[in-house]
């Protein structure tokens, strides 16, 4: 029960900390649809229904987290210049997240750098939509 119920936080953690970076992208650039929310909007919303029902389930928590990943790639290559750029550095680092219930203590010591990464990568988004 720890290690199912650590590695959902773990992912919630992290998804919360680009969501809430990204609510804050917004201006009028030629990226429009990504600063607005509209077009990143759906992958969150999907990633964290996905997340609900995983109940703990690590497979699809890192196969959640894969596709965002995915979804965030496909959202880039969309987009111009640094919206593009903070994009896929937000996608490498979702895709990146694998959650080993093996080791639960390397999954919580990874979790640090990567929500920094992704929080780096929002701000980029942020400053690139402004």
């Amino acid at each position: 029960m720890f290690r199912a119920l650590s590695s959902r936080r773990i992912a919630v953690a992290v998804a919360g900390a680009a969501l809430v970076s990204l609510t804050a992208a917004c201006g009028s650039s030629a990226n429009d649809e990504v600063c607005n929310g509209a077009a990143w909007s759906k992958p969150f919303t999907d990633f964290n229904t996905t997340l609900t029902g995983a109940a703990g389930d690590t497979a699809k928590i890192n196969a959640a987290t894969t596709k965002l990943g995915t979804d965030l790639k496909a959202l880039a290559a969309g987009a111009d210049g640094d919206v593009a750029t903070a994009l896929n550095d937000m996608a490498a680092s979702f895709a990146a997240v694998k959650i080993d219930e093996k080791d639960p203590a390397a999954t919580a010591a990874a979790t640090g750098p990567l929500v920094s990464k992704i929080q780096e990568a929002s701000t980029k988004l942020n400053a690139a939509c402004s």
